[in-house]
């Protein structure tokens, strides 16, 4: 089943229950049950029936979000591509929608995320009023929606976006949310030609973005078929890349070393990703990410470095050469709980030391819930594992997230460093970001470090690690990784 805007999550989660609770049960279950004393068999029918309702709760989380109990960005992403898919073969049209709260950043930094969540939710509850019992809504990322349009035309395309920026621009009663708005972005698909369901995605992505470059507060239609054939083109072929090279060992991992600020001697690595390209070079990351993370693959990635990482551990471990390693998990990971389930079954099953491994979190990342990103990251360490919050100081509301989601390592983002010892508001953000982590017990690390005098100037404010191609370049794991300092 999906969320369609006639259901509610309540109702949802009830009617499944009960579905499975009415089924008869297997006919060698209810046999042993008969041969149990009746006390007995009315507690296993209890412990039955709670896991059956577990069960249930579990597959409505795994695909809905749980501030808005819309469809979350994995389940709409399968959906869309069954449609597509359907369309360009058997014909019909239909649209997709993508709506952008704008300045949700300056909500929660100024009035906090309660005040945020109010105005998603709003939206949302809007979103399901407006749109047809056969549209298809989402909550894509924190501050992103999606409605799929099945069997619709550009006007009423246009129409429904419209009545939605409508809404949000003038319902807003609570004074603290005036001048709320939306930025809307549309395409319309149905063909053959459309390059697949990532392509139909980022059409709609771009009409957005114009949108928000057009002013913000307006609903902007995707209307350049070549620019979209062109992308589809590019993104097909970065995503058939991925799938080769999650196929094919054409995945490797790079090693660049954080040091010890007081020693200079080596604590730690950061694993790289990296992939190798037509040509036989090594593609970063940052190259193919967007694409995997929009095509649903960032996860199968993210298992890939996981796997790989506590291998590494658990090799140097028995060499009597241990090493700490950060592993760095998408936005996308931090909500899927199979991803989870797949680290601590490697935990469970490896020769890795729990201690040895720290999970970066990106702050940058689009994460969608942030209440199941902080159970994830609260699971890593009752596993043993560190958590770290990489790019600490980008994004929004940096002292709320510190609240959020249970952490060891705070990474400050390196947009403070590079220019810090010219630039007095990145010394400033820096020691006051220091303060923060020692009065919490936390330990700090400092990235893209460039020269000596950032280095020492690091020192001096008391960052306890550093990280860079002044400190260290990054190298192929198989050869880069060293016992750590003493």
């Amino acid at each position: 089943m999906i969320w369609r805007a006639d259901w509610a999550p309540s109702h949802y989660l009830l009617s499944v229950a009960d579905a499975r609770t009415s089924r008869k049960l297997d006919p060698a279950v209810e046999a042993a049950l008969e041969k149990l004393p009746p006390d007995d068999r009315q507690v296993v029918e209890g412990a039955l029936a709670k896991a059956e309702k577990t069960e249930a709760e579990l597959r409505y989380l795994a695909d809905h979000d749980s501030l808005t109990g819309l469809l979350n960005r994995r389940r709409f992403r399968a959906e869309l591509d069954q449609y597509v898919s359907f369309s360009a073969r058997y014909g019909g049209q239909g649209a997709v929608m993508i709506i952008d709260i704008d300045g949700l950043k300056g909500v929660n930094d100024k009035l906090g995320h309660q005040v945020g969540d109010s105005l998603i939710r709003r939206i949302s509850g809007a979103l399901r009023e407006r749109v047809r019992t056969t549209d298809i809504v989402a909550r894509l990322s924190g501050d992103e929606f999606a409605v799929l349009m099945p069997q619709t035309d550009t006007a009423g395309a246009m129409q429904l976006g419209e009545d939605l920026r409508a809404e949000v621009a003038e319902g807003t009663s609570a004074s603290e949310l005036d001048g709320s708005s939306i930025s809307v972005g549309i395409t319309m698909f149905g063909g053959p030609r459309d390059g697949g369901a990532e392509a139909v995605l980022v059409a709609a992505d771009q009409a957005m973005y114009r949108a928000k470059e057009e002013g913000r507060n307006r609903v902007a239609l995707f209307h350049d078929p070549s620019e979209r054939e062109v992308r589809a083109r590019r993104v097909q072929t970065t995503s058939a890349r991925i799938r080769d090279a999650l196929t094919q060992d054409r995945l490797s991992l790079a090693t660049q070393p954080i040091r010890s600020l007081a020693s200079g001697g080596i604590e730690r690595y950061e694993l790289l990703l990296r992939m190798t390209g037509d040509s036989g070079e090594l593609l970063p990351a940052a190259s193919f990410i967007e694409v995997a993370e929009r095509s649903g693959m960032v996860q199968e990635l993210d298992r890939w470095v996981v796997a790989r990482a506590l291998e590494l551990l658990a090799e140097r471990e028995r060499a009597g050469e241990p090493v700490s390693l950060h592993v760095n998990l998408s936005g996308a990971s931090l909500t899927d709980i199979s991803v989870l389930e797949f680290i601590e079954r490697r935990l469970d099953e490896g020769d890795a030391d729990p201690g040895r491994c720290t999970f970066e979190i990106t702050k940058t990342a689009q994460v969608e819930d942030y209440e199941t990103a902080a159970g994830f990251a609260d699971r890593l360490t009752e596993f043993g594992c560190e958590v770290a919050i990489d790019d600490y100081g980008a994004g929004f509301s940096p002292f709320h997230y510190l609240k959020t989601i249970p952490f060891d390592v705070i990474k400050i983002d390196g947009a403070f460093i590079r220019d810090m010892p010219r630039n007095d508001a990145d010394q400033l953000t820096v020691q006051a970001i220091v303060q923060i982590a020692r009065g919490l017990g936390k330990t700090t690390i400092a990235e893209f470090v460039q020269d000596d005098e950032t280095t020492q100037m690091l020192r001096e404010y008391g960052v306890d690690m550093a990280q860079g191609f002044h400190l260290g370049r990054p190298v192929d794991a198989a050869v880069g990784l060293v016992p750590e300092a003493a």
